[in-house]
């Protein structure tokens, strides 16, 4: 019976909008999964059902996996990494890569390519590790592997789970035919893999002067392939995949990025979720995977204009060009790109982030907030001009002029992606409570170098974390500097575990930038007479 009256009073004693331990960087979600069921999300049923139905909840909510400071907690799906804490330049550079395929002996073609449109197969060198061999079109030499290795580092810097990507070269007597090989067709009945057929998959790659195959070798992931996933709903065979994949900002911000980097291909199908074991017990691990179409690479041939301007099937431009008897022509049609074979179809003058499209709709980008954009455009904006050039060196392309291009897009469309999304929320950040004061600054003008607002106005309140509600300490205060004076009597409300709460309500104030002014609240602890922010939310 005392078990019944404390299970019921469980609502009242939780009710409190924080707890001791707010706010979180780790999401545990490390229970064990037992037997996991294999998703296979069929690529043609994906795009009917996204283009011509709207799975999911499509509520544009505030994001369910963020902690109190609106920030993603790391998990199974995402590692605060260069946004949070600046990596180095050698950290950038190296990416997710440890150790590529050695060289010591030949490497064993064990099987075809599986999936994708892209040529290749696999291979298993001396120390046993597999690796996936991807090749660039006849005609574009060097564009599908080096977007495909600059986009894995610079997705690994943002926080995704990415595979180890390589550029190699090898000539044919390097590598040998495994004698269990074998060769699965497109519906998974297998046969012996022949010489020939390896000969017919080079006969698509391109081969230098000197009889050089370049390739991306992809090391296989770790654990046991358990399928993908998709940008809506949960698993239900995971008993961690507890927010629907909707309402997750990481992968409403991917949004952000993929506009970024032109990862039109951002789709499940380029999704992979393995079961690792881990302290004794078993969980999935949810990477993004294959990043051969993206920026101008369009995998086989160079990416169309249409990638990244328009879905796959839109009617309005569709039905608009038909009426007009094909007078009306749509915008991108006339954008002129630079002949640069290893780059293929890339610029950043038209492009606009805002109406930057993947393939087809998915539900985690339809319901992505301004909320969620800031989050991702801060990190965009994290990575600098140097940081930038010295990934895409990583992608080693021999035109140098071709190199120096794609560094200058990527950097303009970064300041494109802050412009569109820095702007659109009141911009403060970097909260910190030090000596009575509440001191903060401002990411728009900091990172996009756009003059100071012109004043910060701000209410106090003394906040009851158990009841949620509030009381009004003095009249609103109209400040020129990025700091707030706490006052004294805000946390003489009443006490939580020990604790008292304040509530600071701030709007930013510049003429031309008129959603500054959207107001944002900063929650504050006071826990043993020292001051810290314990939450942020923003309109």
């Amino acid at each position: 019976m005392l078990f019944y009256f404390a299970f019921l009073l469980l609502p009242f004693a939780y009710a409190q909008k924080f707890r001791p331990d707010d706010p979180i960087w780790r999401d545990e979600d490390s229970q064990n999964v037992s037997n996991p069921i294999r998703y296979d999300v069929a690529d043609y049923y994906d795009f009917l059902e996204n283009t011509f139905a709207k799975p999911g909840d499509q509520t544009k909510s505030r994001a369910l996996n963020i902690n109190t400071l609106g920030e993603v907690p790391d998990s199974s799906w995402f590692t605060n990494r260069h946004g949070r804490n600046p990596m180095t330049l050698e950290q950038l550079v190296r990416g997710p890569d440890r150790n590529g395929p050695s060289t010591e002996q030949k490497w064993l073609v064990v099987q075809n390519k599986r999936g994708g449109i892209t040529p290749g197969f696999r291979v298993v060198d001396s120390t046993g590790a597999t690796y996936q061999l991807k090749f660039d079109p006849l005609s574009n030499p060097e564009m599908a592997t080096s977007a495909e290795v600059i986009c894995t580092k610079f997705f690994y810097a943002i926080g995704y789970f990415v595979a180890e990507d390589y550029v190699v070269r090898f000539s044919h007597d390097q590598i040998d035919l495994s004698p269990k090989a074998e060769f699965v067709d497109l519906v998974g009945k297998a046969r012996p893999m022949t010489q020939k057929d390896v000969d017919k998959t080079l006969e698509h790659a391109y081969m230098d002067g000197n009889g050089t195959y370049r390739s991306v070798a992809s090391k296989y992931l770790p654990g046991k392939p358990v399928g993908e996933y998709k940008y809506y709903g949960t698993r239900t065979d995971d008993p961690n995949d507890i927010f629907p994949h909707e309402h997750r900002r990481e992968l409403r911000g991917l949004r952000v990025f993929s506009a970024w980097l032109n990862h039109d291909d951002s789709r499940s199908v380029n999704t992979f979720d393995t079961l690792v074991s881990e302290n004794g017990r078993q969980s999935i691990r949810h990477y993004l995977f294959d990043f051969g179409s993206t920026l101008g690479s369009g995998s086989i041939f160079a990416q169309k204009p249409r990638a990244g301007n328009e879905y796959l099937w839109e009617p309005g431009p569709t039905f608009k060009t038909m009426l007009s008897l094909g007078l009306w022509v749509r915008p991108w049609i006339r954008v002129d790109y630079p002949n640069y074979p290893s780059i293929g179809n890339f610029e950043a003058d038209f492009f606009d982030p805002v109406k930057w499209k993947p393939e087809y709709p998915n539900a985690a980008f339809n319901n992505m907030t301004d909320e969620d954009a800031f989050w991702a455009a801060r990190i965009v904006m994290s990575f600098s001009n140097e940081q930038i050039r010295a990934i895409v060196k990583t992608g080693q392309l021999s035109n140098p002029e071709a190199e120096a291009y794609l560094a200058a897009c990527l950097i303009k469309r970064r300041d494109k992606v802050g412009r569109a999304w820095l702007n659109q929320v009141n911009p403060l950040d970097e909260f910190s409570a030090k000596n009575g004061r509440l001191l903060f600054d401002n990411a728009a003008a900091r990172l996009l170098v756009l003059p100071e607002a012109d004043r910060y106005e701000a209410q106090w309140y003394q906040f009851d974390n158990r009841k949620e509600s509030r009381e009004p300490v003095g009249g609103k205060m109209s400040v020129s500097e990025k700091q707030l004076i706490i006052p004294v009597e805000a946390f003489q409300g009443p006490p939580d575990a020990g604790a008292h709460y304040a509530l600071v309500e701030i709007t930013t104030h510049h003429p031309k930038q008129p959603n500054w002014a959207r107001p944002m609240r900063v929650y504050l602890r006071n826990s043993k007479d020292t001051p810290s922010v314990v939450g942020i939310e923003r309109e």
